[in-house]
């Protein structure tokens, strides 16, 4: 740690070294994980993670956003909602192919700067909470 933030807050810390906080950092990263196992570029089998939404699905047909999308998978317990591959569905259906560019994996990985990943994290909250009071 540097000496300077030792005694900082983490909010603080995130301001003065100018970096994303970890649950962003983490999201990002789970997003780019969802991207190689949907192309095949890891040995994770999709189908035992995801399964694509149908072409045929109504609802499939008649929503906006990215061919890729993930169909949702019914979860009555919560330890199962928490799982990634649950918890990164929404995130991924929300893609819009005019801003993410699905061609390779570079170019997905660079075009998902262009996105305000803040709005699906916690910490958002406590960002602007802490902006606010200190003006």
């Amino acid at each position: 740690m540097y000496p300077c933030c030792r005694y900082m807050t983490y909010n603080d810390r995130l301001v003065k070294l100018n970096i994303d906080s970890l649950e962003l950092r983490r999201l990002r990263l789970d997003l780019i994980y969802v991207y190689k196992i949907m192309f095949g570029l890891v040995a994770a089998d999709m189908s035992d993670n995801f399964s694509l939404q149908s072409t045929y699905d109504y609802n499939a047909i008649t929503r906006r956003g990215n061919p890729y999308k993930l169909s949702v998978n019914y979860c009555r317990i919560n330890v199962r909602k928490n799982f990634f591959c649950e918890r990164i569905i929404r995130v991924w259906n929300s893609l819009t192919p005019s801003i993410v560019n699905f061609e390779s994996l570079l170019s997905f990985a660079n075009s998902l700067n262009n996105i305000n990943l803040r709005i699906y994290t916690m910490y958002r909250t406590i960002l602007l909470c802490c902006c606010v009071f200190s003006i």
